[in-house]
């Protein structure tokens, strides 16, 4: 087992938000332009505060500062026990907050974010406040014990770094190490910690694409060492969401849920002549407990609600003919993962199971419809309206669909009322298996009636 040096990081605040100071780095908003809820009408309609902190400390010797952001129950009776913490996306993206924090704010879970990784801190998170953040700092990243580029991300970067921005692959020992700090700071429920008074029990830690790359990537290569001082993890679950592995996955004594897009397979590529190299049989173990998902039809940005390439010209998108942009609601189901991960922790409820997507001879065999088969399946691909493209455009990010003619809707479905009592009956079984929330369920009813494909 590798040795981690757990030093005891300081923490000054909360910091004030002042006309003059700025409000905290709340992440970035959706790539393709998607409007998410601003933190400032969800937390008070669920009594949450935020209060953003200074973390310091050091790496090997060398110091950081850095920002840690805490969304939590106002009343401590509303605490559930569990936090969830996220590494800030090196683009400023807070993917585990974007698609989960309805689960969050209902089931009274604590979050927390953390500039862990330098790319952040020097890019999205200075620039938006640099009066606010003129003194974080968080050494370059380095190999260190059980770090550095291995595993899925170093096979990854190998065959895509060279489009993309070299800070993306400094998921290493510093950042890991911010992490484990963190970590054990707050579940050591001290009197002087961020969230004093609240009793944390499980902590979580997740992300979503360059952050999913991280969490999994700390889960190889630190969670074997991360503990307490009595031997229990300091991380209790992981949630690596929209970045699939080029090698097995395997927590030891956390349990983990890994969920992605069909897209994903393409834009990371992990699709082998064998199939995905990443692949494994899920488990129940206690000291191997896991679960694959791999959603069928969806892209890895999401762009439901968008239908016109003028939405995004900043991406420079050119739909063909006959397409437009994919409109496969994939955030139901990573919050619906989140759901299941917490009362795996919690309550000992083993999560459903999934079959991987089918793949053959090096590519995804597709069903009559011309859409994935296998996977974690929906109404949308098995009562479908449209072919789903998962990967398409910008090096696969953005997928799109191709909308079946009305004579063959009719052939299929004969009217509007036919199609969407089974569409209903399908998403009542996503509700019925704890694949999706009711809330969630509703609103897709509601939103599939409101513009039916007919």
């Amino acid at each position: 087992m590798n040795e981690i040096t757990h030093a005891s990081p300081t923490l000054a605040g909360p910091i004030p938000v002042t006309a003059g100071t700025g409000e905290p780095f709340g992440g970035v908003g959706s790539p393709v332009g998607l409007a998410e809820p601003p933190a400032s009408e969800l937390l008070p309609a669920h009594d949450f505060i935020e209060e953003e902190y200074v973390l310091s400390g050091a790496v090997d010797g060398e110091p950081y500062t850095t920002t840690l952001l805490v969304r939590r129950p106002r009343d401590a009776k509303r605490f559930s026990g569990l936090v969830v913490l996220e590494p800030v996306h090196i683009q400023g993206a807070l993917g585990l907050w974007q698609t989960g924090h309805s689960a969050m704010l209902e089931g009274g879970h604590a979050w927390v974010a953390i500039g862990s990784q330098r790319g952040a801190v020097e890019g999205p998170i200075r620039m938006s406040n640099p009066s606010r953040y003129a003194r974080l700092q968080v050494p370059p990243g380095k190999a260190g014990p059980g770090g550095g580029l291995e595993g899925a991300l170093g096979q990854w970067s190998q065959s895509n770094s060279a489009s993309l921005p070299p800070e993306l692959f400094s998921i290493d020992h510093v950042s890991n190490e911010i992490m484990t700090q963190a970590g054990a700071m707050l579940k050591s429920n001290s009197s002087n910690g961020p969230l004093a008074g609240l009793p944390v029990e499980y902590l979580l830690m997740g992300g979503a694409s360059q952050t999913g790359m991280h969490t999994l990537n700390y889960i190889k290569a630190r969670h074997g060492a991360a503990r307490l001082a009595d031997g229990r993890p300091i991380y209790d679950g992981y949630l690596p969401m929209a970045a699939p592995s080029l090698q097995p996955v395997a927590g030891g004594d956390a349990a983990v849920v890994h969920i992605f897009a069909e897209g994903d397979l393409a834009l990371f590529g992990a699709i082998g002549p064998q199939g995905h190299p990443g692949a494994r049989r899920d488990g129940d173990a206690p000291n191997d407990r896991y679960r694959s998902y791999q959603i069928a039809g969806s892209s890895h940005l999401p762009t439901r609600g968008l239908r016109e390439a003028t939405a995004i010209p900043a991406l420079g998108v050119a739909l063909e003919s006959g397409e437009r942009f994919t409109q496969f609601p994939s955030g139901p189901f990573y919050q619906g993962a989140l759901v299941n991960l917490v009362n795996w922790l919690t309550k000992g409820m083993s999560p459903p199971t999934a079959p991987p997507i089918e793949i053959l001879d090096g590519k995804i065999v597709q069903d009559e419809f011309g859409n994935a088969s296998g996977g974690l399946r929906s109404p949308y691909v098995d009562l479908p309206t449209a072919r789903y493209i998962a990967a398409r455009y910008l090096r696969n990010l953005i997928g799109v669909e191709i909308a079946f003619p009305q004579a063959r809707l009719q052939s299929l479905y004969r009217s509007p009322a036919a199609y969407l009592q089974r569409f209903d009956r399908g998403i009542d079984e996503l509700i019925e298996r704890r694949w999706i929330s009711a809330a969630d369920g509703k609103r897709l009813k509601t939103e599939e009636a409101e513009a039916p494909p007919f």
